[in-house]
């Protein structure tokens, strides 16, 4: 069990709370609502590190639960019919397992470890597609090579899923994880946010007593969340804005080029 004083150790939330402060939460929270209701929570990851940059690892997963929940909610809302409960279903058993994993092997796990190891995917990942599109004559992934992976999603489910599941528990990274697991499949951008935005809010809602039993919240860290909430509706209108106006070539290199960029930070803090 953590001690929820230990938490702030490092860091005086009544005397840090400044200008500065605000600025960095106010940042992530608004990356992470854009990516949810435009990207399928592409670029949603990089709210926790910029996160981390102020305030110690568990404030942060505190924090910001709460806020990816009103996100989720949200999203879920404003793309309302875009989801394949085909898919759906097999993700979330997943992910869940994933979860549970984590909450038994928290303490085991190394966290900076897990992050290398799904940076590197993200990596390989991103950086195939990429090759496939820069390379003359194959800017498209063949059909018959869509088709197979969509046949295939029971078993890249059992992988990607879990991983995402076990990974959004310790770290809020779970989004690289299902990503890799999605983007292949080539599906429009509508149902590819539709789809999300259900499987993280299941799976967020399902860490709420994972979290009370280890003792992460505070008064504190609920007090940090409430000051955020204003932010969320900003970024979730800003997102489902961008998706509407974009294509979904366009769409899926962004969410590759996200892959890229996430990989390399994860690679980069841990090598560091």
């Amino acid at each position: 069990m953590f001690d929820r004083l230990s938490i702030f150790s490092t860091l005086n939330l009544s005397t840090q709370t400044d200008g500065l402060f605000w600025a960095v939460c106010g940042l992530a929270v608004l990356s992470v609502s854009i990516s949810k209701s435009g990207f399928g929570g592409a670029l949603g990851a990089l709210s926790a590190p910029l996160m981390l940059t102020i305030l110690p690892a568990k404030a942060t997963l505190a924090i910001l639960l709460p806020l990816y929940l009103m996100a989720d909610f949200w999203t879920v809302w404003i793309w309302r019919g875009y989801a394949v409960k085909k898919l759906l279903i097999w993700m979330v058993v997943m992910a869940i397992i994933g979860q549970f994993l984590g909450y038994l092997f928290i303490e085991v796990i190394d966290d900076n470890t897990l992050k290398a190891v799904i940076g590197a995917l993200a990596l390989v990942t991103g950086a195939r597609y990429w090759f496939g599109v820069l390379k003359p004559k194959t800017a498209a992934r063949p059909r018959a090579a869509i088709r197979h992976i969509r046949r295939r999603f029971r078993q890249r489910s059992a992988i990607w899923c879990t991983l995402s599941g076990l990974s959004s528990f310790i770290s809020l990274t779970g989004g690289i994880g299902v990503q890799i697991f999605m983007l292949p499949m080539a599906i429009h951008r509508f149902f590819f946010v539709g789809t999300l935005a259900w499987y993280f809010l299941i799976i967020n809602l399902a860490k709420i007593p994972l979290f009370f039993e280890l003792d992460l919240f505070s008064p504190q860290t609920m007090g940090i969340s409430l000051t955020l909430l204003p932010v969320i509706p900003l970024g979730v209108i800003a997102g489902k804005w961008l998706n509407r106006n974009m294509s979904d070539q366009l769409f899926y290199k962004i969410g590759h080029f996200a892959l890229v960029l996430l990989g390399f930070r994860l690679i980069w803090t841990f090598a560091g």
